[in-house]
């Protein structure tokens, strides 16, 4: 399945840390009303810039450039369905870009989340003369889309799969690997005093490097069972908290479960619960979005846009161009189905970043030739200059997210207000606003 959008038009807490962000986001007036927190690159009600800067040059290359974006629709837990709606932010890259006179298409095949599928995906995309691939998925069924490019010579990036190892020349991975996750996370712990977690693992997610003599797979089946030996054993001193890898729905699951029997140990969460799913699968499942939950990860969503360094300025920029794509009446999802504005909630700054890493290599390359683009991408840096809105991609070495930019963060309902407004209150789904913690240094 494919889709080329249309040329976008041009458009004019439970911590001390989340208490300072709660101060942050919305200050109350005489009248007793909420007033948004001030856009990070001015003076108040000053919308950042959104249009980039590599967009001109893009254009001049003559010929537009087309990013293949591979999701998968449906597929087994832990295998890329979590970050369905987070690939949209490849659109509002697409569409910052086209802000700036680049034309840039979009071509969009589900792989089903399955070994068969990723390789047919990746075939359909080289036959589409992509310059090159977002895999915006997870899973082990990427391995096949990984080889297929690989074999193709199109470059593939890998925003949310942090597992594969070994990549091959032309295949990066521009999010956290397992690695860095796994030290980030002891980190995280180590600083609260968290040293006896009870750890529950499903769908295939782990943490290698947080241990435990307590440890228990959840099937689907086993959810009062597994939930019970976890609450007993913080009951019994044996455990201080709970650590729970799997993926988003998964995680949901069991911390209702949870709190349906009213623990109240600590919670510590694998970088999946960092999907929109989390928070609504957790509603869902009859709990609440307002508990003390900790996981680790880049420091690029709505809250980071209420600092004031360059990254704050750049992250609130793609929130910026969020909300204008989100009011942008022709803009269509993905797959051109539903307007735009239906899925933008869900959308995420890494598949953005993808997609922008692509574009500076095509500038570089002066080319939109697959094999150029590989060639410039290969040891290329980019970073907030090149509109990015998360941290720097150094793609000298196949893991190009340096393992420092991981950090923890920490969830609040508290909303910072830069995403696009729901229509209604019933539309609104639950949402969880991970920040940076003070423990990280940020």
């Amino acid at each position: 399945m494919r889709t080329t959008p249309p040329r976008a038009r041009r458009a004019a807490g439970l911590t001390l840390a989340a208490l300072a962000l709660t101060t942050l986001v919305a200050c109350s007036g005489d009248d007793g009303g909420e007033q948004p927190a001030a856009p990070a690159s001015g003076a108040a009600g000053a919308a950042p810039a959104v249009e980039l800067d590599a967009a001109g040059a893009l254009a001049e290359v003559g010929e537009p450039l087309r990013v293949g974006v591979l999701v998968s629709l449906r597929s087994a837990p832990g295998e890329g369905q979590d970050v369905l709606t987070a690939a949209e932010g490849a659109r509002v890259a697409a569409y910052r870009l086209g802000l700036g006179g680049a034309d840039v298409e979009l071509e969009v095949v589900d792989d089903a989340g399955t070994s068969e599928g990723a390789t047919r995906a990746v075939a359909d995309l080289v036959d589409a003369g992509v310059s090159g691939i977002v895999a915006a998925s997870t899973g082990e069924h990427l391995q096949a889309a990984v080889d297929a490019a690989a074999g193709a010579g199109v470059p593939l990036l890998l925003p949310y799969e942090r597992e594969l190892t070994a990549l091959p020349d032309g295949v990066w991975a521009t999010g956290p690997s397992g690695d860095a996750v796994d030290q980030a996370l002891l980190a995280a712990m180590g600083e609260r005093g968290l040293e006896r977690p009870f750890v529950v693992s499903a769908d295939g997610v782990d943490v290698d490097g947080v241990g435990s003599a307590d440890r228990e797979d959840y099937t689907g089946d086993n959810l009062g069972a597994v939930v019970a030996r976890a609450t007993r054993a913080v009951e019994d001193g044996t455990a201080d908290s709970v650590v729970v890898a799997a993926s988003a729905t998964s995680q949901a699951q069991v911390v209702a479960a949870l709190q349906g029997r009213g623990s109240t140990a600590p919670v510590v969460l694998s970088p999946e619960a960092l999907s929109p799913g989390f928070a609504t699968g957790l509603t869902e499942a009859g709990g609440t979005p307002a508990g003390e939950f900790l996981t680790v990860g880049v420091d690029a969503s709505d809250a980071t846009t209420l600092g004031t360094s360059q990254r704050a300025e750049a992250t609130a920029s793609y929130f910026s161009a969020l909300r204008l794509a989100a009011g942008d009446p022709e803009l269509q999802d993905l797959f051109g189905s539903v307007p735009f504005a239906d899925v933008a909630e869900g959308a995420d700054t890494a598949s953005h970043d993808a997609v922008l890493a692509l574009a500076a290599a095509a500038v570089e390359a002066g080319s939109v030739e697959p094999a150029d683009v590989a060639a410039a991408l290969t040891g290329l840096t980019v970073d907030t200059s090149d509109g990015l809105a998360g941290p720097a991609l150094d793609f000298a070495d196949s893991q190009a997210l340096a393992p420092d930019a991981v950090v923890a963060l920490e969830a609040t309902t508290q909303d910072p207000q830069v995403r696009p407004v729901a229509a209604t209150e019933e539309e609104a789904a639950p949402r969880l606003y991970w920040f940076a913690t003070a423990a990280a240094g940020r």
